[in-house]
């Protein structure tokens, strides 16, 4: 079982879009079976998987990591795999979380209870470096950051890379699956943006992925249909990168893992 989260302190960057879609895409095409937990208040993974008017005020992630109800309680079943939502009153089990004697193993250690269930867990988490952030990348193996190739989402992902590492000094299990470019088309031409893509493709050596997400309406159009980009427009670009993103990321970080789960099918 693997823990992945996707993570940025810059909003905007497509960090929820990846988090659902490479999520469905290990779901769909390897048949992993996988948890998706939204860790934002806004809920924005939750909206994108139809509960926009449910209410999960008194049961939601934050009632799962803080132990006020059970998994089963609170999970959802959907048709890609479980989603642990969030809600608006997950801001006040934040405050609670932080203040937990178990902070900032709570997410952790909630989740060696259920582990056991999944291939994969997914974890979406605030634009922000917070306490939801810091739980997240305690409980993970492998983080990735999703990037927009424009200055301030560069300057963004150097503080974070920094907080990342000094988390990694407590959970030397924790690493960095890799930086990818989000709404980027290196054939546009744009110099800015091909000048950062190079300069950290350099600076990350190796931890830039090759894979790139572009710019495609089908993506927004898909989360206003509440549907995962392979079940709204399969033969979109966004489809095809994601499709794409995944195998790189299959191939860089979980082969073995993959070999492994086959070999015992």
């Amino acid at each position: 079982m693997k823990t992945l989260s996707f993570v940025n302190n810059k909003g905007g960057v497509g960090k929820t879009t990846s988090a659902q879609n490479v999520g469905v895409a290990l779901h769909r095409f390897t048949g992993s079976k996988v948890l998706f937990i939204d860790l934002d208040a806004q809920a924005s993974l939750t909206r994108c998987f139809g509960y926009n008017n449910l209410d999960f005020f008194n049961a939601d992630s934050g009632s799962f990591i803080l132990n006020d109800k059970t998994f089963d309680e609170i999970v959802v079943s959907t048709d890609v795999g479980d989603l642990l939502p969030a809600s608006m009153g997950y801001i006040v089990a934040e405050d609670r979380i932080k203040a937990s004697p178990l902070f900032p193993f709570n997410l952790k250690i909630a989740l060696d209870k259920i582990s056991h269930r999944y291939d994969f867990i997914i974890i979406d988490c605030p634009p922000s470096l917070s306490t939801s952030a810091r739980i997240a990348l305690v409980a993970s193996d492998l983080y990735f950051v999703p990037l927009q190739a424009e200055y301030l989402s560069y300057e963004g992902l150097r503080n974070f890379l920094s907080f990342a590492s000094q988390l990694s000094m407590i959970c030397p299990h924790l690493a960095l699956g890799g930086v990818f470019a989000t709404r980027y088309n290196p054939r546009n031409r744009k110099k800015l943006s091909n000048d950062l893509v190079k300069s950290i493709k350099l600076q990350l050596q190796g931890q830039f992925l090759e894979t790139y997400i572009r710019d495609n309406v089908a993506i927004p159009e898909a989360q206003s249909h509440h549907k995962d980009i392979f079940g709204y427009d399969p033969d979109s670009n966004g489809a095809f990168d994601y499709y794409k993103l995944t195998r790189e990321m299959i191939n860089k970080c979980f082969v073995k893992n993959l070999m492994e789960q086959l070999m015992r099918a």
